[in-house]
């Protein structure tokens, strides 16, 4: 008997579905949904097209923003883009650098040195200097191991020697799956250089100590050296009678001879260098008997491949440093010589020179005033950089440095260990990620500024309890954020930069002016008999017309007796800068004992300009008090706070008029600026921060702050797996007056690692959550409730990253660009989910109203309405629905036909694949060639040739037979085909309203082949 056909309607309102058992998705949701959009409800619609903008000059652009409405991209370096002139414009160098930091050693004595190595398996060995508890004037040599990613310890602090350390310093390496630690020993009052051996995997095995050499000089400096290269451990030393050694450790642990690489110079400060495309080693180093420096390279086996050859002459130097690479070595090196009116500060230069491997010398320069090193220098991607120190009693600071002199992140500042003259530690690399012992101290009193009341002494820091840490920095960092406010762009990275439509520099000043003296004459001047106090800024205006000022100096004061003296303040220049082009400015201020208010006394019209190549300069003031009068008063009266640059963050986003970032060095805790107000930069105070507890509410400890957003009047706190929030208003000029209330717990079911990944929408913050089923995409409500609003994309998620979320205005549209090269649509008025292809971004943003996207070529391209190209490639629609299984899950039905009905836009055709039965691929393809294009009348040659008068037919409508009527069910996928050959660019194409299926059910279930049954009957 004939069945009664039904028609089945197929609704095109449901969107993505791969979250529920593919055979049991519903009618009218897809298994796979590319390049359709959802303007009209139940109607699927291709997307627009990405037109291809000027490439970018390189490809090291991660990172894609706008800035005054203009597109912005950020790599290595900062590029602006002209619509009018469709042209890049390179506004300047940066590089951001995502900054960690782990507390290694913290007990109730003092390091002053440390070193580390990290091996393969996660596990940091640290050696360091530590005070002898039993007599604190003395030290020993102690080694711990501890895990690098959580700090959890594996062998607690373990001595190195019974003897009071007295000669050089520990140094360690890992080689051949073990931690060699190579240190000094006293045997029969001699000092000899010995190495022990700690297994990386059994870090309780270690060996009995070996000797290296038995005539080892030992020197408050480097005295020797290491270096894993060419399958050996190199070291060294500084022999006797002014020799310099060198040997290597076999993979055995057995050491070879050594060999005198020069015997007419000693080697009290030495480094080792490796060049890896040649295997040559080279061993520089300087003499205290000559003043002078050296090089010598040898082969793999210790062979000459170059003969001690001078480098530098004399000159003293506090530290060097070496890097090897393409037959040539860098050598850098720390020189001090004291500002010429104050001896006590120094003023450091941190030089560099080269050497080829045929003897040939370059010109010693300067690479950047104020700092020495800090650590080994290090190269990633062939740029060569290196951890730098700047000492001061005031704000001892370490910087991260390029061989340019390029800053590229600040760390500890103001509490800063200094630097270290017993030995740089060694830098480790894991991919673009160096890791880095450093010494930190706690400040317990902070530096006296008491500007308003001047008796008292004005004081440095008072600092306690010095520690290691290990800072790791992830270069070429893509993890960027940015926020527009205060008419600069800030970024986070290894400091907070900002840029002014010119050039990128830091935000504020990476330091304020200190060692400033003054000096007074009783001639010159027309300064009366009295006690004043000075008070210096560094200030400057960017491209916008913002003011910045540094915080103040430390006020130093002076006591004239005549009414004609004259006072000399004597400053140093800020070396330490990216603001050259255009140049800071020195500002002195002046308080006296009958004039109670600190005002500017240098010229506003004629201002002291700032010199990065000169270390101080003076200021002649002459002014009587009634002179200076109604000039700027210095910003901090009244209470004022003041202003510092921030520090490291890993995030920043707005609340409340302010920038506000997480702190890269201390993750549960947030800056926040001053409030942003008309005509006024932006302004961050280290004493404005908000603590948010890793362990609020009742849910125990939740980790570490990840990133910010604000939603409403809350600002909302992501961790890994948890959500807090605070509200309110922040406090006033002086800190005083916040209304912000304590954080307040939300959930700790879901939080988000990505601050890339959040995106505002009506209905709240969307956001990526990593868990252990793999990244999904969830959403805290207005409400605060949290909902996996991504679950019908959840294949497309669990194994990809968000590289960025953005709001498409005009539309309901959610973009995320993911990973793996696709795009993720969900229309927030809908509900629905769709893909969209050839559209590989690694970061993409908002500009001139459409989605601009970046590739990792260096590729830009912006969303272009009314064209279907992305680039030169055609935007292809493509869908496959869900299994039509009309009489259940194995029911039997009879499937004819079905009509596929939607508008014609323009030419195309279309692939119509077929699959049965839950089989894995189609079983029949049909191609359907629409036959109801024409032009406009008289567009077609010969004049007059269309096949209707007038414009084209706009509905298209076909039926489909299906080759294999009798099945269980069936699944339709359709591929949209372009043709160049046709003449035409490739357009619009065509909507789709929906299917309507033609079928009849024929029984209950269908028969299974015998072999497949099972049981008795």
């Amino acid at each position: 008997m004939a069945l009664a056909k039904q028609a089945v309607d197929i609704s095109f309102g449901e969107g993505l579905d791969t979250k529920t058992d593919p055979f049991r998705v519903p009618l009218g949701k897809f298994l796979a949904l590319e390049n359709s959009i959802f303007l009209k409800g139940k109607r699927l619609q291709k997307r627009n097209g990405y037109g291809a903008l000027t490439s970018l000059p390189d490809t090291s652009s991660t990172f894609l923003t706008t800035f005054n409405g203009d597109l912005t991209a950020i790599g290595m370096s900062f590029q602006a883009y002209s619509s009018s002139a469709n042209l890049w414009v390179n506004q300047g160098y940066i590089q951001p650098i995502g900054l960690s930091t782990l507390s290694l050693v913290k007990n109730n004595t003092n390091q002053s040195y440390a070193d580390s190595a990290i091996a393969p398996n996660g596990l940091v060995c640290t050696v360091y200097i530590d005070q002898n508890p039993s007599s604190l004037s003395n030290v020993v040599y102690r080694y711990k191991i501890d895990d690098s990613e959580t700090g959890q310890s594996i062998i607690a602090p373990t001595l190195l020697t019974t003897t009071d350390g007295t000669a050089g310093a520990p140094r360690v390496f890992v080689f051949n799956s073990q931690f060699i630690i190579v240190y000094t020993r006293i045997i029969s009052a001699a000092y000899h250089l010995s190495f022990i051996a700690v297994s990386t995997s059994n870090p309780s095995s270690v060996t009995s100590p070996v000797d290296i050499a038995n005539s080892y000089v030992q020197s408050t400096y480097t005295a020797f050296d290491g270096i894993v290269a060419n399958g050996n451990l190199y070291i060294g030393w500084n022999g006797l009678s002014t020799t310099t050694k060198l040997t290597y450790i076999q993979p055995n642990l057995q050491v070879v001879l050594a060999k005198t690489v020069d015997a007419s110079h000693a080697a009290p400060m030495i480094s080792l260098a490796t060049d890896l495309s040649s295997g040559v080693v080279w061993v520089s180093y300087w003499s205290n008997s000559t003043n002078n420096g050296y090089a010598v390279a040898v082969d793999k086996n210790m062979n000459s491949v170059l003969a001690a050859t001078q480098i530098i002459s004399s000159v003293t130097i506090t530290n060097l440093t070496s890097y090897a690479q393409s037959g040539s070595l860098s050598f850098y090196f720390g020189v001090t010589n004291a500002y010429g009116y104050d001896s006590s500060i120094p003023s450091t230069y941190l030089d560099k020179n080269t050497i080829s491997q045929a003897g040939s010398v370059g010109s010693a320069s300067v690479v950047r005033r104020s700092v020495d090193l800090a650590s080994k220098a290090f190269a990633i991607n062939g740029v060569v950089y290196f951890l730098a120190a700047y000492q001061s009693p005031y704000q001892p600071t370490f910087y991260i440095l390029d061989s340019s002199g390029h800053i590229l992140a600040q760390l500890a500042y103001q509490n800063g260990g200094g630097y270290l003259l017993h030995g740089l530690p060694s830098v480790n690399l894991s991919g673009n990620v160096a890791s880095v012992a450093y010494l930190l101290k706690d400040l317990v009193i902070p530096v006296n500024k008491n500007t308003n009341v001047p008796s008292g002494s004005q004081t440095a820091g008072v600092f306690t309890q010095t520690g290691i840490s290990l800072a790791s920095f992830s270069f070429l960092n893509s993890n960027i954020t940015s926020a527009e406010i205060g008419n600069n762009l800030n970024v986070s990275g290894g400091f907070l930069w900002g840029y002014d439509g010119y050039a990128p520099v830091e935000q504020n000043f990476f330091l304020y002016p200190d060692s400033v003296e003054v000096q007074t004459s009783t001639s010159g001047g027309n300064l009366a008999a009295d006690t004043y106090y000075y008070q210096v800024t560094y200030e400057w205006t960017d491209n916008q017309g913002n003011a910045f000022k540094s915080a103040p100096s430390i006020p130093v004061s002076v006591t004239t007796t005549g009414a004609t003296s004259s006072n000399t303040i004597n400053f140093p220049y800020l070396r330490l800068t990216y603001k050259t082009a255009n140049p800071v400015k020195i500002v002195i201020y002046r308080w006296s004992t009958n004039q109670q208010t600190y005002y500017a006394i240098t010229s506003i019209t004629t201002p002291i300009l700032n010199s990065v190549t000169s270390d101080a300069g003076s200021f002649a003031d002459t002014l009587a008090d009634a002179s200076i009068l109604g000039n700027p008063i210095l910003y901090t009266t009244g209470g004022v706070l003041e202003n510092t640059a921030g520090p490291a963050f890993d995030d920043v986003f707005l609340f409340d008029d302010r920038l506000w970032g997480i702190d890269s060095e201390d993750k549960n805790l947030l800056w926040f600026s001053k409030q942003v107000i008309e005509a006024t930069p932006l302004e961050m105070s280290q004493y404005q921060t908000f603590y948010v507890a890793p362990n609020i509410g009742a849910q125990g400890n939740t980790g570490p702050l990840k990133c910010g957003f604000a939603m409403d009047d809350k600002a909302i706190l992501f961790k890994a797996s948890a959500i807090n929030y605070f509200n309110g208003t922040g406090p006033d000029a002086t800190g005083a007056n916040s209304q912000y209330s304590q954080p307040i717990f939300v959930t700790s079911t879901v939080g988000c690692s990505n601050p890339n990944s959040i995106v505002f929408q009506p209905q709240g913050l969307m956001f990526e959550f990593s868990s252990q089923a793999g990244n999904q995409i969830w959403l805290l409500g207005r409400d605060l409730s949290t909902s996996y609003i991504g679950a019908p994309v959840e294949n497309l998620t669990a194994n990809a990253t968000v590289e960025s979320a953005v709001n498409i205005p005009g539309t309901n549209q959610i973009r995320f660009a993911m990973s793996s090269g696709i795009t993720l649509m969900y229309d927030y008025f809908y509900g629905q989910w769709g893909t969209f292809t050839n559209v590989p971004a690694i970061s993409s943003t908002v500009f001139e109203g459409v989605q601009a996207f970046l590739n990792n070529q260096g590729q830009v391209f912006q969303e272009t309405p009314g064209v279907y190209l992305d680039g030169s490639s055609p935007v292809l629609m493509s869908f496959t629905t869900s299994w039509a299984n009309l009489a259940g899950l194995q029911g039997y039905e009879r499937a004819y036909y079905f009509y596929l009905m939607g508008t014609y836009a323009t030419p195309h055709k279309l692939n119509v694949q077929i699959a049965y039965d839950y089989a894995a691929f189609p079983s029949s393809f049909t191609v359907i060639a629409p036959s109801n294009y024409a032009p406009t009348y008289g567009q077609s040659t010969p004049y007059g040739q269309e096949l209707v008068y007038g414009t084209s037919l706009t509905l298209e409508q076909w039926r489909v037979f299906l080759t294999q009527q009798r099945c269980q069910s069936f699944q339709i996928t359709i591929n949209e085909l372009y043709d160049p050959s046709w003449g035409v660019q490739a357009g619009a194409g065509f909507t789709l309203s929906g299917l309507n299926l033609i079928v009849g059910l024929k029984k209950g279930y269908r028969p299974i082949k015998a072999a497949h049954s099972v049981g008795t009957s």
